[in-house]
């Protein structure tokens, strides 16, 4: 209807600009041997290889390889939550998606905390000190230096999280759209960080789940809408899956297909995914995405799980990439929540969606 259809365009627009800011930071590579973390890596190598390739299409999950291995029984794992936002989005956008994670545990796990990176929308502001340099127009930003502010409210959330969950608790870090490679930029070591908080999340970061976030700038791109920092992302040796596996934090990536971008339709929320898919893959045709990160760039590469999801299983819905349209312009409540989307709206956190990747919270 025409209501959803311009709610669609303007989450679109904003959203979209959203990409063009930086996010980044990460764990330096370290000896594995005789460690606690070497330790935690066998047990996450013996579930990846098992289920390294998830496909979730509709009413069920299919595997490339057998199911994950069944843990047995044994103390359960006290675990806490960062949740790394989206471009624009705000801690109070994300409280029912954690409340509802916190109240059904998976896995013989324990959720003792939960925290989102303390960013109110005027941090984004931040960014524009980097709009007229160079670096930016030659589409060579560098993370540590562009996504400071991101990095420090990460640290900020963790030490909430390690006080308040204790000496035995490990993290689970879960990204929404650009937060989820801001997050692997973290636990990929580009932020440089040497700080205590830093130190302590090398050895308790035990997973990243990303939501919807585009792992993937494309030289077939028309435009790098992130200026270089995915770029410089996705080429260090510490940022890919491979190594977060080795240091024995497993990765897992959410993305779905729902949504066809054409250009010669009738349906407007087609052509809006059109628009978003056309400069990031270069090209057209029945491209499929959640509307905004087309599916192809959504997953990183093995050994992280590709969850791909196609629909709602309880309503049958497309998945979407957010249910909030960020509201930017409003800088003088920068705490204040963003217009939720109508109740129609299907994203990653709805349920029947949610329940396609919540077993991967470990």
């Amino acid at each position: 209807n025409t209501t959803t259809g311009t709610n669609m365009i303007v989450q679109r627009l904003f959203l979209l600009a959203a990409s063009l800011l930086p996010a980044a930071s990460a764990f330096a590579p370290s000896s594995l041997s005789s460690s606690p973390r070497h330790v935690r890596h066998l047990a996450v190598a013996s579930s990846l290889e098992s289920d390294a390739a998830v496909v979730v299409n509709g009413d069920a999950a299919t595997e490339s390889q057998s199911s994950p291995t069944t843990q047995q029984p044994n103390k359960q794992k006290r675990l806490a939550i960062l949740l790394c936002p989206a471009q624009f989005c705000v801690p109070i956008d994300y409280e029912e998606l954690l409340a509802t994670i916190q109240t059904h545990p998976q896995n013989n796990v324990e959720v003792v905390a939960t925290c989102v990176a303390p960013l109110p929308r005027t941090e984004w502001i931040k960014v524009a000190k980097q709009l007229p340099t160079k670096n930016f127009l030659d589409a060579n930003l560098s993370v540590k230096v562009t996504l400071d502010w991101y990095f420090d409210a990460m640290e900020t959330a963790l030490a909430d999280l390690f006080a308040e969950g204790g000496d035995d608790v490990e993290v689970c870090v879960i990204g929404h759209s650009i937060g989820g490679w801001v997050a692997r930029a973290y636990l990929g070591g580009l932020s440089s960080s040497s700080t205590s908080v830093y130190r302590l999340a090398r050895e308790r970061v035990t997973s990243l789940i990303t939501l919807g976030t585009p792992h993937i700038s494309p030289e077939s791109a028309l435009v790098d809408q992130t200026r270089g920092l995915l770029r410089e992302i996705e080429s260090s040796a510490d940022c890919t899956s491979q190594s977060l596996f080795d240091r024995g934090v497993s990765v897992t990536c959410v993305g779905s297909s729902s949504l066809v971008g054409k250009i010669i339709t009738t349906d407007v929320e087609e052509i809006i995914a059109a628009t978003s898919y056309l400069p990031l893959v270069g090209r057209l045709g029945d491209i499929k995405g959640d509307g905004i990160v087309p599916t192809d760039l959504a997953f990183m590469e093995s050994p992280a799980r590709r969850v791909e999801v196609e629909k709602c299983l309880e309503t049958g819905n497309a998945v979407r990439h957010a249910h909030v349209l960020p509201t930017p312009w409003n800088l003088i409540d920068g705490e204040a929540a963003s217009l939720s989307l109508p109740d129609d709206i299907v994203w990653y956190g709805s349920p029947g969606v949610l329940s396609q990747w919540l077993k991967y919270i470990e």
